[in-house]
């Protein structure tokens, strides 16, 4: 058995103007791919070939270059092209990549894939949580599985259970067709993590439906809020065991539809939360630490670009006393750019802030450069190194400046920045719920409710081209 696997992530906020480079991922091609995803062990323990292709995997941000997604689908394209003797393939997407010129960069792949491959060869996808499934991917996958866990802690459970099932479809020669529902609402995912209501109870009622006899998978997908397309929505995904339970699925699908819109107006924020500058008033009074701040609308996470400095205007007018504050980080690749040129413990005036708003407006830094650092990628175990992380000391405010968007969501960050997390009270991150490993170590967490282009208050965005009538945005 020949199976064909790749990896080519990314999720697209077009609210974020900014458009995504091929330079902004992590890619590998050839024998290193393999490395880079968990289920090759599996694969090889079965006896099965692992043919590699990409793994091209970015933070969230803008749309996609055409250009970018243009040079990763070629490289998935021609190995397929050149590996006629194939029996599956294998794939790690987002779900919600949005691509120039082109639209559902998910879709556009498998269009190209099926065009080469042909319509019997399976495909069986890992998706994320907050994907946004175009009409056209069910209906060229036959094995779908999202993420169950928001923040997403199930990738590689998630990737074991997509590639045991293409070995079952291969040997069953099964003949798989996903029952998929469309899902009229957008819920940001800072109100629908997996631990509260209604979203547990949605993921509970799928879970129970899996367990009937002759279907594989019960996916709800819960979208990605911050893309206005027409794909953009939550969406149930059912996966039949084979053409025999077809009609089940389709019945499935019907009721978990209905289950879950039926709970629309329960997503609410449950995370503590506050306006702008009542967080930092509120932060700066407590005794614990250290304490978190979210910067939620200019969550790089979800893909807003990272450039808003409002968290900092407000920080830097309060006396702040003896508190130790990180701000982590502001994307400005021109500041990042001056303050390579000075060394070590030199003294700085510097604007940060590109001043594309207000939100985004110019601050004046006048201190000293502390420290020349590493900005990892999103998943920082890996020590993929995607820009740099350049620390201004104003006192004791210690800025980070970086010429990439991206968020520090774990502890590997700040120690790649050259930072040293327990030297602070107050860390302020581009987040909207805090990352897992952050969570553990913060002893108070406040998200801050900010403007961006991942405002939680998202019927205060101008959507364009959603379907409508579509929840919130319709009561």
């Amino acid at each position: 058995m020949r199976i064909v696997v790749g990896n080519f992530y990314q999720e697209s906020t077009t609210f974020n103007p900014f458009v995504m480079d091929k330079d902004a991922f992590t890619f590998v091609e050839g024998e290193e791919v393999k490395e880079r995803i968990s289920v090759t062990n599996y694969f090889e323990e079965q006896g099965i070939e692992v043919i590699p292709t990409i793994y091209a995997n970015a933070t969230s941000a803008g749309c996609v270059a055409e250009e970018a997604y243009r040079f990763f689908a070629d490289k998935i394209i021609n190995v397929l092209k050149n590996e006629k003797d194939i029996d599956g393939i294998w794939l790690h997407l987002h779900g919600a990549m949005e691509v120039v010129n082109v639209g559902a960069g998910e879709a556009a792949l498998l269009r190209e894939i099926r065009e080469v491959v042909g319509d019997d060869i399976p495909i069986s996808l890992t998706l994320d949580l907050h994907a946004n499934i175009d009409d056209d991917v069910p209906k060229l996958a036959n094995i779908i599985c999202s993420y169950r866990t928001a923040p997403h802690v199930d990738q590689e459970e998630t990737e074991r259970i997509t590639a045991e099932l293409l070995v079952d479809c291969i040997k069953r020669n099964a003949k798989i067709k996903p029952a998929f529902r469309r899902i009229y609402m957008i819920t940001p995912g800072e109100k629908s993590t997996d631990n509260t209501q209604p979203m547990r109870s949605i993921l509970d009622k799928f879970a129970e439906y899996e367990k009937k006899e002759g279907i594989l998978l019960a996916n709800y997908i819960n979208g990605h809020a911050w893309t206005d397309r027409p794909n953009t929505s939550a969406c149930a995904i059912i996966i039949p065991e084979s053409e025999e339970y077809q009609e089940l699925a389709e019945k499935i699908a019907d009721e978990l539809a209905e289950f879950a819109f039926n709970l629309r107006h329960e997503f609410k924020l449950t995370q503590f939360h506050l306006e702008p500058e009542e967080t930092i008033d509120i932060a700066l009074r407590q005794n614990m630490r250290p304490i978190f701040i979210t910067d939620s609308g200019d969550n790089t996470t979800g893909g807003a670009a990272g450039i808003n400095t409002m968290l900092l205007q407000i920080l830097m007018n309060k006396n702040i006393g003896n508190k130790k504050v990180a701000v982590a980080g502001i994307l400005d690749r021109d500041a990042c750019k001056k303050l390579s040129e000075y060394e070590v413990g030199e003294e700085v005036i510097i604007d940060v802030g590109i001043g594309y708003d207000k939100d985004s407006a110019p601050v004046r830094l006048e201190g000293v450069l502390k420290v020349k650092g590493d900005l990892l990628g999103f998943l920082s175990s890996k020590n993929d190194v995607v820009g740099n992380a350049n620390t201004v000391s104003v006192g004791n405010i210690d800025v980070v400046i970086t010429n990439q968007g991206d968020s520090f969501t774990t502890l590997n960050h700040f120690t790649a920045a050259g930072l040293n997390i327990d030297d602070y009270d107050i860390i302020i991150v581009k987040q909207g719920y805090l990352f897992t490993e952050l969570s553990t170590v913060s002893k108070f967490h406040i998200m801050a409710m900010t403007a961006g282009a991942c405002n939680l208050r998202v019927e205060d965005l101008e959507f364009k081209n959603l379907i409508r009538p579509m929840y919130p945005l319709d009561k």
